[in-house]
Protein backbone atom coordinates (compact mmCIF):
# COMPACT_ATOMS: atom_id res chain seq x y z
CA UNK A 1 0.00 0.00 0.00
CA UNK A 2 1.38 3.54 -1.24
CA UNK A 3 1.36 6.41 1.30
CA UNK A 4 0.86 8.62 -1.77
CA UNK A 5 -2.37 10.54 -1.56
CA UNK A 6 -3.41 10.59 -5.23
CA UNK A 7 -2.89 6.78 -5.00
CA UNK A 8 -6.31 5.20 -5.33
CA UNK A 9 -5.69 1.20 -5.22
CA UNK A 10 -7.19 1.12 -1.64
CA UNK A 11 -9.83 2.78 -2.70
CA UNK A 12 -10.94 0.71 -5.99
CA UNK A 13 -10.40 -2.25 -3.98
CA UNK A 14 -12.82 -1.33 -1.59
CA UNK A 15 -15.50 -0.01 -4.30
CA UNK A 16 -15.14 -3.73 -6.03
CA UNK A 17 -16.54 -5.16 -2.31
CA UNK A 18 -19.11 -2.87 -2.39
CA UNK A 19 -20.03 -3.51 -5.88
CA UNK A 20 -19.83 -6.69 -4.95
CA UNK A 21 -21.90 -6.99 -1.80
CA UNK A 22 -24.86 -4.47 -3.99
CA UNK A 23 -25.06 -7.13 -7.00
CA UNK A 24 -26.17 -9.70 -3.82
CA UNK A 25 -28.17 -7.60 -2.14
CA UNK A 26 -32.50 -8.14 -2.44
CA UNK A 27 -35.58 -6.45 -1.65
CA UNK A 28 -38.96 -8.32 -0.51
CA UNK A 29 -42.51 -7.46 -0.05
CA UNK A 30 -45.74 -9.30 0.62
CA UNK A 31 -48.75 -7.48 -0.45
CA UNK A 32 -52.84 -8.12 1.01
CA UNK A 33 -53.26 -11.90 2.14
CA UNK A 34 -49.98 -13.30 1.02
CA UNK A 35 -51.20 -12.92 -2.61
CA UNK A 36 -48.20 -11.57 -3.75
CA UNK A 37 -44.98 -11.91 -2.64
CA UNK A 38 -41.85 -10.04 -4.40
CA UNK A 39 -38.05 -10.19 -4.62
CA UNK A 40 -36.43 -7.29 -6.45
CA UNK A 41 -32.50 -6.39 -6.84
CA UNK A 42 -31.53 -3.34 -6.08
CA UNK A 43 -32.13 -1.83 -9.73
CA UNK A 44 -35.29 -3.42 -9.18
CA UNK A 45 -35.14 -6.33 -11.41
CA UNK A 46 -37.56 -9.04 -10.27
CA UNK A 47 -35.62 -11.80 -9.44
CA UNK A 48 -38.75 -14.13 -7.71
CA UNK A 49 -42.28 -13.58 -7.75
CA UNK A 50 -44.99 -15.73 -6.01
CA UNK A 51 -48.78 -15.54 -6.19
CA UNK A 52 -51.70 -17.25 -4.69
CA UNK A 53 -54.33 -19.02 -6.80
CA UNK A 54 -56.85 -16.34 -5.54
CA UNK A 55 -54.76 -13.48 -7.92
CA UNK A 56 -56.02 -14.53 -10.73
CA UNK A 57 -59.52 -13.76 -9.33
CA UNK A 58 -58.59 -9.96 -9.14
CA UNK A 59 -60.06 -7.56 -11.35
CA UNK A 60 -56.81 -6.64 -13.98
CA UNK A 61 -56.52 -3.34 -12.50
CA UNK A 62 -56.13 -3.97 -8.67
CA UNK A 63 -54.36 -6.61 -9.82
CA UNK A 64 -51.96 -4.28 -11.61
CA UNK A 65 -52.34 -2.01 -8.46
CA UNK A 66 -50.92 -5.15 -6.15
CA UNK A 67 -47.87 -5.50 -8.25
CA UNK A 68 -46.61 -1.99 -8.48
CA UNK A 69 -47.40 -0.91 -4.93
CA UNK A 70 -45.84 -4.48 -4.12
CA UNK A 71 -42.78 -4.11 -6.25
CA UNK A 72 -42.31 -0.48 -5.08
CA UNK A 73 -42.04 -1.95 -1.36
CA UNK A 74 -39.61 -4.35 -1.87
CA UNK A 75 -37.75 -1.98 -4.14
CA UNK A 76 -37.49 0.84 -0.89
CA UNK A 77 -36.69 -2.51 1.08
CA UNK A 78 -33.81 -3.25 -1.47
CA UNK A 79 -32.57 0.44 -1.02
CA UNK A 80 -32.36 0.71 2.73
CA UNK A 81 -30.17 -2.66 2.78
CA UNK A 82 -27.81 -0.91 -0.24
CA UNK A 83 -27.67 2.03 1.61
CA UNK A 84 -25.94 0.63 4.81
CA UNK A 85 -23.50 -1.03 2.04
CA UNK A 86 -22.75 2.16 -0.27
CA UNK A 87 -22.40 4.02 3.58
CA UNK A 88 -18.66 1.62 3.52
CA UNK A 89 -17.55 4.09 0.64
CA UNK A 90 -19.63 7.06 0.90
CA UNK A 91 -18.07 8.12 4.27
CA UNK A 92 -14.40 7.85 3.42
CA UNK A 93 -12.31 10.61 3.42
CA UNK A 94 -10.94 9.65 0.12
CA UNK A 95 -14.57 9.72 -1.73
CA UNK A 96 -15.53 12.46 -0.16
CA UNK A 97 -12.07 14.82 -1.10
CA UNK A 98 -12.29 13.13 -4.99
CA UNK A 99 -16.14 14.05 -5.66
CA UNK A 100 -15.43 17.27 -4.35
CA UNK A 101 -12.40 17.34 -6.78
CA UNK A 102 -14.38 16.69 -9.35
CA UNK A 103 -17.39 18.98 -8.70
CA UNK A 104 -15.31 22.14 -7.80
CA UNK A 105 -13.06 21.53 -11.20
CA UNK A 106 -14.26 24.57 -14.04
CA UNK A 107 -14.91 22.63 -17.02
CA UNK A 108 -12.58 23.63 -19.69
CA UNK A 109 -12.91 26.83 -22.18
CA UNK A 110 -14.56 26.38 -25.37
CA UNK A 111 -12.01 25.70 -28.30
CA UNK A 112 -11.65 28.50 -29.78
CA UNK A 113 -11.79 28.60 -33.86
CA UNK A 114 -8.18 28.85 -35.71
CA UNK A 115 -7.64 31.95 -37.10
CA UNK A 116 -8.69 33.14 -40.54
CA UNK A 117 -5.49 33.65 -42.70
CA UNK A 118 -5.75 36.52 -45.38
CA UNK A 119 -3.99 37.06 -47.88
CA UNK A 120 -3.75 41.53 -49.11
CA UNK A 121 -5.10 40.42 -52.57
CA UNK A 122 -7.98 38.30 -51.45
CA UNK A 123 -10.23 42.00 -52.35
CA UNK A 124 -9.62 41.18 -55.57
CA UNK A 125 -10.64 37.97 -56.10
CA UNK A 126 -14.21 38.42 -56.69
CA UNK A 127 -14.95 38.94 -53.42
CA UNK A 128 -17.84 41.86 -54.29
CA UNK A 129 -21.84 40.61 -55.02
CA UNK A 130 -21.29 42.49 -58.73
CA UNK A 131 -18.44 40.01 -59.68
CA UNK A 132 -21.00 37.52 -59.52
CA UNK A 133 -23.18 39.05 -62.19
Amino acid sequence: MSNDPEDFTPLTAKAARVQKALSSVRGRATARNGEVTMEVSVDGRITNLSMTQWFSQLHPDVAAQLLAHTHSAALDDAQMAAADIRRELTDDYRVVRLIDKITSASPPPPPTPPPVHRNDDDYQQGSSIYDRW
